[in-house]
């Protein structure tokens, strides 16, 4: 089980903060003051030159005033200066940057807002690190175990041993050669090692029958991509990968399965992984076919784009081989399915 990481102390700078809170609200207390002492002042100086009353209010009203907003304005000048510093000090995210600040400024009240924005942005930095690294162990283990559940589903044939690690590194090279950025290519990635999974719920004898498949064993068989899509299901995380474990045996033309989804009905990550499985298929020794040399393959494959396969996906398939990304290596046949491994392996 995974240790969750101790949250981050929250109010680690806390006790600073309404310290700060008071010395910020007696500053502008004193200010406030200072405005009306002024105003108080004028409007004294004004009842001693003169005894009318309109005068008075309006004389000492307009010099308070003026006061005010003479004051005010060298007040708020001298704060957006600050502010200024401030900001600055946030945008460089260098600590250095703002105990420089810290040691050239007088105004102690700057400096302890200085330090309470560093303590701040630490404290973030620590949780967001801790949550960072407890999302990196638990997908690590989720890749594992996904990796792990493929093998299994593997094992229960000889010759599928391998097979689906070797699917996912075709699906996540074609992804990657198509562009997709590297999110989406993880997830066609563990997809592609689920792709099969749905065949645990298929009786044995059928899945390690070395014989063709009789149509109403193959109706049962074709039967897997929904139940693969089912057990994953309940798991909310998974879900980006059902598209596909459950629409990869479906075709461009409609003629596929379970659906009989056509065009853009299939979902992307399907189409990849529809021509990652059937190239390993078919360059891979099964009980009902010899191996296929691989240029043979993406011919067929080729003729098939449009109908069968999508065009795209196939063409990125036959760059990788050619280029020698993707290398399938001489097959030897096994002498016999159920006691010997095939060797082909993707380099």
């Amino acid at each position: 089980m995974l240790e969750a990481p101790r949250p981050a102390a929250r109010h680690s700078s806390s006790p600073g903060i309404p310290r700060l809170r008071r010395r910020v609200f007696t500053r502008f207390m004193v200010v406030f003051a200072g405005l009306v002492a002024i105003t108080v002042t004028a409007m004294l100086l004004v009842q001693q030159l003169t005894h009318s009353p309109w005068v008075l209010g309006f004389a000492g009203s307009f010099a308070g005033l003026g006061m005010a907003v003479a004051l005010g304005s060298l007040w708020s000048g001298r704060f957006e200066k600050r502010l200024q510093e401030l900001v600055e000090v946030i945008e460089s995210g260098s600590p250095l940057h703002g105990q420089e600040l810290i040691r050239q400024t007088s105004d102690r009240l700057f400096a302890e807002l200085i330090i309470t924005w560093q303590n701040a942005v630490k404290t973030l930095q620590d949780g967001w690190q801790a949550k960072h690294e407890e999302a990196r162990r638990a997908y690590e283990t989720l890749a594992e175990l996904i990796r792990m559940m493929a093998k299994a589903v593997d094992e229960r044939a000889a010759y599928l041993r391998g097979h689906s690690e070797r699917v996912a590194r075709y699906a996540a090279a074609i992804a990657r050669k198509m562009g997709l950025d590297e999110e989406k290519v993880e997830w066609v990635r563990l997809s592609g090692l689920l792709h099969d999974i749905g065949t645990l719920g298929i009786e044995d004898y059928l899945v390690m029958k070395d014989a063709p498949l009789a149509p109403e064993e193959f109706e049962i068989v074709k039967a897997h991509t929904v139940k693969g899509a089912a057990i994953l299901r309940p798991i909310e995380m998974l879900h980006e990968l059902i598209p596909g474990v459950e629409l990869h045996h479906e075709s461009l033309d409609g003629m596929g399965y379970p659906y009989g989804l056509k065009g853009d009905q299939i979902p992307l990550m399907a189409r990849i992984i529809s021509v990652a499985d059937s190239f390993d298929a078919m360059t891979t020794p099964r009980p009902y076919q010899a191996a296929m040399n691989p240029e043979y393959v993406l011919e067929v494959m080729s003729r098939l784009s449009g109908t069968r396969y999508d065009a795209a996906v196939v063409d990125a398939l036959a760059a990788l081989v050619r280029s020698g990304a993707l290398e399938v290596k001489k097959m030897r046949v096994p002498v016999s399915f159920r006691m010997r491994r095939p060797t082909a392996e993707v380099v």
